[in-house]
Order: structure tokens, then sequence, then C-alpha cells
């Protein structure tokens, strides 16, 4: 019975998985208030980061049949992620009629890495809550709401801001400025991940302080992004 999904298996994900990152989500869209994009298309963009896992557990998997270890390892498991989170963006949001605004790319993406990161936290989670391994649940749970679940949602604000310096250029900038955004989220959430692997035993507090001093430069970006105009 112990490896049986049950009602209070799926609550503990609900609530230790799921809900902080609508939290995030929360957070970050007060920085949209003034001009909030439809719910039902936000909704739509959340459970595609979610689904988006589907398709990078294959790679992954694939990178490590391949022997594949080290660095070269985490910077793969980066770029499919990254690559993976801004390609459902994309496809769905990209093209919308409600993207009239520069920091509309960064919530939109936003959006998608934080739904990414509710999926990747319900896998985490999934065996200790069939074990009733609570006191792991929390710290896990709790480590990720801080950690993990920030890191996705301030790389997706990074590339979508970056997209949105250039609002009001031309499609061939629009498109230049998305891949270096895109190869600096790669990079950078490479980084991260190393210095977690390396330094697992001081990566605590000074890997939460270092993203939330990020979380602050960004959040100053978005005023920046928002004044741009033709």
């Amino acid at each position: 019975m112990a490896n049986l999904i049950t009602t209070d298996v799926l609550w503990v994900l609900l609530v230790t998985g799921v809900i902080p990152t609508v939290l995030w989500l929360f957070f970050w869209l007060r920085e949209d208030r003034f001009q909030p994009e439809p719910r039902g298309l936000l909704i739509l963009t959340f459970i595609a980061g979610a689904l988006c896992t589907f398709l990078v557990l294959p790679a992954e998997h694939w990178v490590k049949a391949l022997g594949v270890v080290g660095t070269e390892r985490v910077l793969m498991f980066a770029a499919f992620e990254e690559i993976a989170k801004f390609g459902v963006v994309f496809l769905i949001d990209f093209h919308s009629s409600y993207l009239d605004e520069p920091i509309d790319y960064a919530i939109y993406l936003i959006t998608g890495a934080l739904g990414f990161a509710a999926a990747e936290n319900v896998m985490f989670l999934l065996e200790p809550s069939l074990q009733q391994d609570i006191s792991f649940i929390i710290e896990t749970g709790t480590l990720r709401f801080l950690g993990a679940s920030i890191l996705h949602s301030v790389l997706g604000a990074i590339l979508g801001l970056t997209i949105g310096f250039v609002f009001y250029k031309k499609r061939i900038t629009k498109v230049l400025f998305g891949a270096i955004g895109l190869l600096i989220v790669i990079i950078l959430h490479t980084i991260f991940n190393s210095f977690i692997i390396k330094y697992v035993e001081i990566n605590g507090y000074l890997t939460l302080a270092i993203l939330w001093l990020v979380t602050l430069f960004i959040i100053a970006m978005f005023e920046r992004v928002r004044r741009i105009n033709h």
C-alpha cells in the first residue's frame, strides 16, 4: 500500500510541490499588474511548462546512457531544460496578440518556467511521499521553494527581459537577442548546478543569498524594460 498514490500522497505533492511555485508565480505577476495577461493563456503556459519535463527526461536519460559525466553532463542538462522551456512558450505565446508590451516576454517565460519547476518538484518528492518520509519532504520542499523554483523563474526573467529590451526593434534583432539570452541562461544554469554539486556542504545559505540578490536586480530591470518605448 505504501507504493500506491493515495489521496494523501496527492495532497502532499500539491502542497509541497505545486502550490509553492504558484505562490512564486503570483509574486512575479505583480510586475504585470497594470496590464495583466489573460488567465487562460497563463494557465495554458504553466501547464505546457510542466508537460515539457516529459521532453527533457528522455534527453537526459540519453545523455546518461552515453556516459557523459562532469561539467559536460551538467551543461547538456541545462541546455535541454532551457531550450525546452523556451520552445513551449515560444510556440504558445510569442505570436499571441496579447504579447503587446516589453515585459510580456518575461511574464510568459517565467510562467512556463514555474510550470516546469512545479513538475520537477513533484518528481523529486514523489518517492519520499510514497514512503511517507515527512522530514525529507519538508526539507526538500522548502529548499526547492527557496532555491530551484527561484532559479527557474529568474532564468525565465533574464531571457524574457533580454528580448524585451528590443521589443520595438526588427524581428532579426529579437532573434539575435533571444539567442544571446538563451545562451546566457544556459551558462548561468550550468554554473548554478555545478556550484551546488561541487560545494554541496555550503550551498544552502550562500546559494539562496545569490538568488535573492539576482531577484532584486531583476525586479529593478523590470522597471527599466517597462519604460522602453519606440
